[in-house]
């Protein structure tokens, strides 16, 4: 099955997981596996802007941040929690990691040769309608025909139509369950463009969300072992 990325009920959670170090998919340089682990803000696109219309709690979600594996399945507890948040303007929307945290503890996940830190980012809906926030996505059919302008100023050539992934080798966005990770890897959004029931004739889409790490260098002198990070989470 491949869903729609418009249309979620109380406490479905949707996701985008990021592995530092890979090229991004907008403008930038790819950051430095080794010393671009603290995570301080997270950019996610609302075509929805209806949070200034609010009354209660209808389009509150609540984000959370995650050590990955290589399927972008979270591993261990949350490492962060947002709280309640409401978006008042369609467009980018910040969300400020106050304070910064760091995601050392994630390079100890085990993953491919050469695998660098995974982060996974995922959006509980909390509010009790469910076509807002109205995520953005990358949108794949329109920037292959008009020539990328979702990106800021750039982006990764990407194959299209795209039966299972957009510029890496699996998708890195998608609906993940209700209440709990039933669905891992996540389940895929179709294409606005495609038609079919299960997204077969153009593919998936991808959210148009970003983190943005600080380069300060690792907070630790000594390596993270995978046993320890177990230790952690008991």
């Amino acid at each position: 099955m491949v869903l729609d990325v418009s249309h979620f009920d109380h406490n479905d959670i949707i996701g985008a997981w990021f592995q530092i170090g890979d090229i991004s998919t907008g403008s930038g340089l790819a950051a430095d596996p080794l010393n671009c682990r603290t995570l301080d803000k997270i950019r996610v696109l609302d075509f929805g802007g209806m949070g200034s219309y609010d009354i209660g709690d209808m389009f509150t979600v609540r984000f959370d941040v995650w050590c990955a594996d290589e399927q972008g399945c979270p591993i261990g507890p949350s490492l962060w929690n947002s709280g309640p948040v409401e978006f008042y303007e369609a467009g980018w929307n910040y969300i400020q990691v106050n304070p910064p945290i760091s995601i050392c503890s994630c390079a100890g996940v085990p993953g491919p040769t050469g695998s660098s830190p995974r982060v996974l980012v995922t959006a509980t809906a909390t509010g009790s309608d469910p076509w807002y926030p109205a995520w953005g996505t990358d949108n794949i059919s329109t920037p292959v025909s008009t020539g990328c302008l979702m990106h800021d100023t750039s982006c990764l050539p990407a194959l299209y139509p795209r039966p299972t992934s957009s510029n890496y080798s699996s998708l890195h966005s998608g609906y993940y369950g209700n209440g709990g990770f039933q669905y891992c890897p996540a389940q895929g959004f179709r294409d606005g463009a495609d038609t079919s029931q299960d997204g077969s004739v153009y593919g998936c889409v991808e959210l148009a969300w970003r983190i943005y790490v600080d380069c300060t260098g690792p907070s630790s002198v000594q390596p993270v072992t995978w046993g320890a990070i177990k230790s952690m989470y008991k």
